[in-house]
């Protein structure tokens, strides 16, 4: 079995969404004051590598505490996007021309290699976005979610966010944030991307895991 960490760290002062205010991470108790080493954080559910659930956009929809955990976990199909670049829209012809056995597969991931940009005015604009109709493409193959390497599935200055009305709207997920795709070997393998159980919770950081040989 080969497991590869698909997570940002979390960390003070990580690329966050702009606009929002970037985490803290603050050491209250010391082992050199208090014998024992105690943090608290200041963040928001969709800093780092996270999780969306529909309650995000759909009021109502589905929480980290009441959706079935089985939605987080199952067979998943990395798809190479890494030939798009600078804000381009990703079609649906590009998904349809590749070969994909789309049974049983719970999670498409997509890849373009913005990652690799993490921590770089660069990673928050001008990112790959699936086109609409990509999008309406994946959410008619009875999917859990999607996953990607990049803060948004809506381009950065978007008002509207179709992607992820529609994808939400659905009763899907989102993964956002994802990074060290290149390390994925295999086109199918295992996601596991459990969010902490918030009440209520419109979305949750995840240590997101891909596991292969494992199917």
């Amino acid at each position: 079995m080969k497991l590869s960490d698909l997570t940002h760290t979390l960390e003070t002062g990580m690329p966050v969404f702009p606009g929002d205010t970037a985490p803290t991470f603050k050491k209250v108790l010391t082992h050199k004051s208090d014998g024992v080493q105690v943090t608290r954080m200041d963040m928001a559910t969709h800093h780092g590598t996270h999780i969306d659930c529909p309650l995000h956009f759909i009021e109502n929809g589905k929480a980290t505490d009441n959706s079935d955990l089985k939605n987080f976990f199952g067979k998943a199909i990395l798809l190479d996007c890494t030939n798009f670049r600078n804000g381009e829209e990703i079609p649906v012809g590009h998904i349809q021309k590749t070969e994909i056995n789309w049974e049983g597969i719970s999670w498409v991931i997509i890849h373009t290699g913005w990652y690799k940009l993490w921590g770089t005015p660069e990673y928050l604009h001008h990112f790959p976005v699936l086109s609409v109709e990509a999008t309406k493409f994946l959410k008619s193959k009875n999917l859990k979610g999607i996953g990607l390497d990049v803060i948004s599935l809506d381009a950065i200055d978007s008002v509207d966010f179709p992607n992820h009305n529609i994808i939400l709207g659905s009763g899907l997920y989102i993964i956002e944030n994802l990074t060290n795709l290149h390390s994925i070997s295999k086109q199918q393998f295992t996601l596991s991307a459990l969010p902490l159980k918030i009440k209520n919770g419109d979305g949750s950081p995840v240590r997101a895991l891909a596991i292969e040989d494992a199917l």
